[in-house]
């Protein structure tokens, strides 16, 4: 008898740094262009600056899990500056290829969503223009685009535009 696995999602702290930087590295690797960030910059970071930055409240990252195993990520970033600190982001959303179709992208970005109101009155997300499963969940949950970058990101020469989301939180 095949067991069915419900994940849960639950919000991450130091202890889940390696689990988490394994499974960003694997991200930033097989889809370079969903992110900002580089494989290469993220590689070298030691893994007690991670920890830092997943203690580091109110910021937050969440995890998805399957018998103890990280499965996929979406987080929160507060906004530092005095005059923005009304404005949040969402950023690092992704889920391992094997888990998707079971809806874990949408539930994190549900539960980030959920976090980022007790916080700030505006989540904004950036999205490949290009990643219409991305583009769908984040409108389907409200998100508006409110700009768009062209040439936003070059990854091995080909350049890539990004949308601007914002959701209103009030």
């Amino acid at each position: 008898m095949v067991r069915a696995v419900i994940p849960s999602i639950r919000i991450l702290d130091g202890a889940d740094a390696e689990a988490f930087h394994a499974l960003r590295l694997h991200g930033l690797r097989s889809a370079p262009e969903a992110f900002g960030s580089s494989y290469e910059e993220e590689r070298e970071l030691g893994i007690e600056e991670i920890r830092h930055r997943l203690d580091d409240r109110p910021n937050a990252a969440f995890g998805a899990f399957a018998d103890d195993v990280l499965l996929g990520v979406a987080a929160f970033a507060m906004n530092t500056k005095v005059k923005q600190r009304h404005k949040g982001l969402l950023w690092g959303v992704f889920v391992d290829p094997d888990w998707r179709g079971h809806n874990l992208g949408k539930r994190l970005t549900e539960t980030v969503i959920d976090y980022a109101r007790l916080h700030v009155d505006t989540l904004h997300a950036t999205v490949m223009a290009a990643n219409v499963s991305a583009r769908t969940l984040y409108l389907g949950l409200g998100f508006t685009v409110f700009g768009f970058e062209k040439d936003a990101l070059r990854v091995n020469g080909q350049s890539y535009d990004d949308e601007l989301l914002r959701l209103d939180l009030r």
